[in-house]
């Protein structure tokens, strides 16, 4: 079994180091399933910590069934495929992005999130894939423990 990392930064670090990211996000499912709710990003002015992806009005249909359902990564190589498949391809391109991957976080069978990394236009390639792929196996310690916190986080907000 290889090592799981032990923090978001590790994974982030791991993710600058290869396959490379100008943006870098963490998901995890949220709303019993309904929606995707951010738990990192290299970008909070843009995408914030706690933002939310329904999949019903936000989310294109086929990356569901591949990445949530079919636990299966995305790979966008150009801005075209960005643009195809994603709502707010105008705030990525802007960030300079136009190739993206997306990586199921799966734990016990389940899907608890994705990695979304992304980068300029043509910057990935199926290598990168896979290596993508690696550090999805590799955090879903780290991702399980820091949506576990967002949750209690919460609660305790609503008790006070």
């Amino acid at each position: 079994m290889t090592t799981q990392f032990d923090s978001l930064d590790a994974i982030h670090a791991a993710a600058l180091e290869s396959p490379g990211a100008l943006l870098f996000t963490i998901s995890a499912i949220a709303d019993k399933g309904t929606s995707m709710a951010r738990i990192f990003t290299t970008h909070p002015e843009v995408y914030p910590v706690g933002g939310i992806k329904t999949f019903a009005d936000d989310t294109n249909q086929v990356w569901i069934e591949q990445v949530i359902r079919g636990q299966q990564p995305f790979f966008g190589p150009d801005v075209q495929a960005v643009r195809d498949f994603f709502f707010d391809s105008a705030t990525i391109e802007e960030l300079g992005c136009g190739a993206i991957i997306n990586v199921p976080v799966i734990a016990g069978g389940e899907v608890i999130g994705s990695m979304n990394f992304l980068d300029a236009d043509g910057a990935y390639g199926e290598s990168d894939v896979a290596t993508a792929v690696d550090i999805a196996a590799r955090s879903v310690d780290a991702v399980a423990a820091a949506y576990r916190q967002i949750l209690a986080d919460a609660e305790s907000r609503t008790m006070d």
